[in-house]
């Protein structure tokens, strides 16, 4: 390869100076690489400037038809310009518009970063044939410059680490057209050879570089050029070992057992720090390799072709960051968006490995599950758990047979009584709302041939008094479950639980104020109570509507209560027992609610702005269940003659807000 510009100024010329001369002589050097930068950053300026940096809005026609030729004359001067320093240094000019394209990216200036791309694009003199190799060259001048001749090595005045060029790398990669891939196809195989050669010195950068095959391959995928089939399976295998050599030098930027990507996740990074400070940015720019895998693994079909690779590498996967993730002490606190995306994804391959399902299996039955945020819940675990019980139909009946019927019989007196009791009563909760979130995340009806078994289940517990193992704390959990199932669930296949579900609504409302049952409902079973209500009066299934007339007033007279009038429902009965609220602080909340969400067109539930904070009983009635009970005739008949859709989606919400609360368990 001929000498580049810089290479032949000062090539022999000061072989016999002093130290002195020399050092004088470098310095004349930079000098002279540091003009050349500015000229290109300069030509780079007028070029983005005059197609990216101007805004014609506020300009007539005739001036915006004159700043576009004056504009395009200096963009093509520029741009020839341009084409004279590549053709003199390459390797100068490119490391010069990546370190651009970097402060592009980290930095919100009015120069896009794609603009860069788009300059290299339309440059004769970095045609992709010239341009990846150089790339190759600015990546081994930082991470092993002695496999490098000296003609081909970097200058190093580009403020760059070895992470940023493979991530222009891959961009640049993803930006070619797929025909380019036979221009380039050798360089890049001879490359990641020579990298899976000595891996340790791109030990930050194999992420990345994985990434950079897989885009390969979903490019080769889409031509037809060369020997496919042998090109197809060198990049398999090039691909197999880079995921093997990702894994086993561990790049020093990922820990499986810190929760790192979670922090990445919720906290954008400071950009103007990270800029200054390199080894910051080398660590920020490594990537997360669970986000570089979650984007690779789709199409791992494209890269391997073989399925026992496919199965092999998604394996690989799954035991090097899910396990050890799902395992961590720290669970689920390190479990993030793209953690779930990934499992997703492998869970989707063909002819998946069974090691995604036990996975799920070890995270889902883990105590601690239920003190997950509510939005990873919403948007990473409900997708992930409908694909785990659409593949094993043997959930719901496993987590049945794990329900055992209160009992009396065998119980003792005293601590060890106790102890006993409480955790059956948390391994019960435990599992109610293992089967309320399967229900919740499963397909309308999927769950309908379990659900005579559930049935039975619910129906015992039901029978659980404060003396049995488990005991009737377990009842708020029991109403979960049947706010999924009428979420989730047609009308026509709850026939037979509509009369359990009345006898418990009743007997449970109706110990708020009777001490008679207090023993058997305590305040977070009332409230459910009150909820699974309020969603029944939402939702208003067929069957229930025959019976609704048993706890509201459906007629007019929930607006214009007449002058004798002796309320039936029994919400107004407590309403009038427990005396006039409307002038209550609390109560104006719940006009309010009620209000605005006739007014938003739909039916959302009047508990919405309630939580399941558990409180002494004189507060719960007063603070809460006054106003509920006050509210509710009226609500229910305006929010029915509003003929507002159900707001399904925000009833679900308001049941996995309940469901992962963990303060309200046992123990």
């Amino acid at each position: 390869q001929p000498q580049g510009f810089f290479g032949n100024i000062v090539s022999g010329v000061f072989a016999a100076e002093t130290a002195r001369s020399r050092n004088e002589s470098a310095n004349r050097r930079l000098t002279v690489l540091l003009c050349f930068k500015d000229t290109v950053c300069i030509c780079y300026d007028i070029w983005s400037w005059g197609g990216y940096g101007s805004d014609g809005n506020n300009q007539d026609p005739a001036s915006l038809a004159s700043f576009n030729y004056t504009s395009l004359r200096l963009r093509n001067r520029a741009r020839r310009i341009m084409e004279h320093l590549f053709t003199a240094e390459a390797l100068e000019c490119l490391e010069t518009l990546i370190e651009t394209w970097r402060k592009s990216n980290a930095m919100s200036t009015h120069s896009p970063s794609a603009s860069v791309l788009h300059l290299l694009h339309a440059l004769d003199g970095s045609r992709p044939k010239n341009t990846i190799p150089a790339i190759f060259n600015a990546i081994y001048s930082r991470t092993n410059p002695v496999a490098l001749e000296p003609t081909r090595k970097s200058t190093l005045t580009s403020n760059l680490s070895d992470t940023e060029l493979v991530a222009f790398l891959v961009e640049y990669a993803r930006s070619l057209e797929d025909d380019a891939m036979d221009e380039i196809w050798i360089d890049c195989m001879t490359f990641l050879r020579d990298v899976l050669a000595n891996p340790f010195p791109h030990r930050q950068t194999l992420p990345k570089l994985l990434e950079f095959a897989a885009i390969l391959g979903e490019k080769v995928d889409n031509t037809i050029f060369g020997e496919q089939r042998r090109m197809r399976r060198e990049l398999g295998d090039v691909f197999a070992r880079l995921l093997t050599a990702t894994f086993t030098t561990k790049p020093l930027g990922f820990s499986q057992d810190a929760p790192q990507t979670a922090h990445l996740e919720k906290a954008s990074l400071d950009t103007d720090r990270s800029i200054l400070n390199p080894e910051r940015r080398r660590h920020a720019s490594s990537d997360d390799i669970v986000i570089i895998l979650q984007s690779v693994v789709p199409n791992l079909p494209k890269i391997l072709l073989d399925p026992d690779r496919i199965i092999g590498a998604a394996t690989t996967i799954s035991t090097n960051v899910i396990t050890p993730l799902f395992r961590s002490r720290s669970f689920p606190d390190n479990v993030t968006k793209s953690t779930l995306k990934l499992l997703y994804g492998l869970s989707r391959l063909p002819n998946a490995p069974k090691s995604w399902k036990k996975d799920i299996s070890d995270g889902f039955n883990d105590p601690k599950f239920f003190s997950t945020s509510l939005d990873l819940v919403e948007d990473g675990w409900v997708p992930l758990l409908k694909q785990w019980v659409i593949a094993d139909k043997d959930r719901i009946p496993d987590l049945l047979s794990r329900l055992t019927s209160p009992t009396s019989a065998g119980i003792l007196f005293g601590v060890g009584a106790s102890s006993a009791r409480l955790e059956a009563d948390r391994k019960t909760q435990l599992n109610l709302r293992r089967i309320a979130l399967l229900i919740l995340a499963a397909a309308e009806d999927a769950l309908v041939t379990n659900l005579a078994g559930l049935e039975d289940k619910l129906v015992e517990l039901m029978t659980a008094t404060a003396a049995s193992s488990p005991s009737s704390t377990t009842r708020a959990e029991v109403y979960m479950v049947l706010r999924a199932l009428i979420l989730k669930t047609s009308a026509v296949h709850l026939t037979s639980l509509w009369p359990a579900i009345n006898s418990e609504l009743q007997s449970s409302i109706s110990s708020v104020l009777s001490g008679e049952q207090s023993d058997v409902y305590n305040n977070l079973s009332i409230l459910q109570a009150c909820k699974l209500l309020d969603v029944l009066l939402t939702i208003a299934p067929d069957e229930f509507q025959l019976h609704e007339w048993l706890f509201i007033t459906d007629t007019i007279d929930a607006v214009y209560k007449p002058s004798n009038w002796n309320p039936v429902a029994l919400a107004d009965k407590l309403s009038e027992r427990m005396g006039d609220t409307a002038s209550t602080p609390s109560t104006h909340i719940a006009v309010t609610a009620t209000s605005a969400s006739v007014s938003q067109g739909s039916r959302r539930p009047l508990l919405d702005l309630i939580g399941t904070k558990v409180l002494p009983k004189e507060e719960l009635v007063g603070k809460v269940l006054k106003p509920f009970f006050s509210q509710l005739s009226i609500y229910a008949f305006e929010s029915t003659y509003s003929m507002g859709e159900p707001d399904r989606q925000a009833c679900t919400k308001g049941l996995l807000a309940d469901i992962f609360d963990d303060t309200t368990m046992a123990g």
